[in-house]
Parts: C-alpha cells; sequence; structure tokens
C-alpha cells in the first residue's frame, strides 16, 4: 500500500471512532428532559399570566381548533368583548392576529394602517377594503368582528 491510502484508512478509522464516542456520549450520559420540566414565563406587564407548557403529541388533542375558539377574545382595554368579538376600530394590530384566526401580523398590521388612513371602519364589510382580504378570509371574521 502506498503512503496516502494508508493515511486515508486512518483518517476514516479515527472518525469512526469519533462518530461512536459522540454516539455514546449522547445515549449514555446526557441527563434525558422530559417536556414537563420546561416551563416558559412571557415578559408581560398585564396582570394574567401566560405561562407557555410544551405538550408532547399524545397529549394534544386532535380537536385543538375548537378549543382555541371557545376561549373569550380581548378588546383594546384588555377585557373581553360581551359578545366575545374583537373590535377592529379599537383593536391594535398584536390584538388581531392573536385573536382572529387567518390574519397574521402583516395584515393586522395593514388593517391598523387602513383605519389610520381612512377613520373608522363603518361596517365589518368595510374590512374588504384592506388589502389582503378578500370574501374567503372575510368569510371566516364576519362572526368574530365588530365595529362600534
Amino acid at each position: 500500500m502506498d503512503d496516502e491510502t494508508l493515511h486515508v484508512r486512518y483518517l476514516t478509522v479515527i472518525a469512526a471512532v469519533l462518530c461512536a464516542l459522540i454516539i455514546g456520549y449522547n445515549a449514555f450520559y446526557v441527563p434525558e428532559v422530559s417536556l414537563s420540566d420546561i416551563i416558559v414565563k412571557t415578559d408581560t406587564s398585564s396582570s394574567f399570566d401566560e405561562t407557555y407548557i410544551p405538550r408532547t403529541a399524545s397529549e394534544a388533542s386532535l380537536s385543538a381548533p375548537s378549543a382555541v375558539s371557545s376561549k373569550p377574545e380581548k378588546t383594546a382595554g384588555g377585557t373581553s368583548a360581551p359578545s366575545g368579538k374583537i373590535n377592529i376600530n379599537t383593536a391594535t394590530a398584536q390584538q388581531m392576529s392573536d385573536g382572529l384566526d387567518g390574519i397574521g401580523d402583516v395584515i393586522a398590521k395593514r388593517i391598523v394602517d387602513y383605519r389610520e388612513k381612512n377613520g373608522a371602519f363603518k361596517s365589518v364589510e368595510e374590512i374588504k377594503n384592506v388589502s389582503g382580504i378578500g370574501d374567503k378570509i372575510f368569510a371566516n371574521l364576519k362572526d368574530h368582528i365588530t365595529v362600534s
């Protein structure tokens, strides 16, 4: 064998030994952490607690969207609206993106910009004038928004 082939074999053996050591270390010496041990607290100045506790897929329900829609939504003042609807004339972009399905940060910002430029919405149908909100999104939103 020539020297180059011998060096390649040595390097291959060394790489295999190092990989085996890393795998063995991760398999036997790293402590296992369960998801129930992890708790993340958010930095908020509000009076309600927003603790995030992750769940495994087996703990999560497959009907999560219905559970989310049953929670009371917050209005601009931080209190629950009597009808559970979000007032698009007073809600912040964050409140709209958090409380309305199909509305993300970008479209929520567009709604606020439209409101600042054109004044308060006179009807819920006027939200269709905002770029990115068509008939399909409006059909999902109309029962969850209000103007006053």
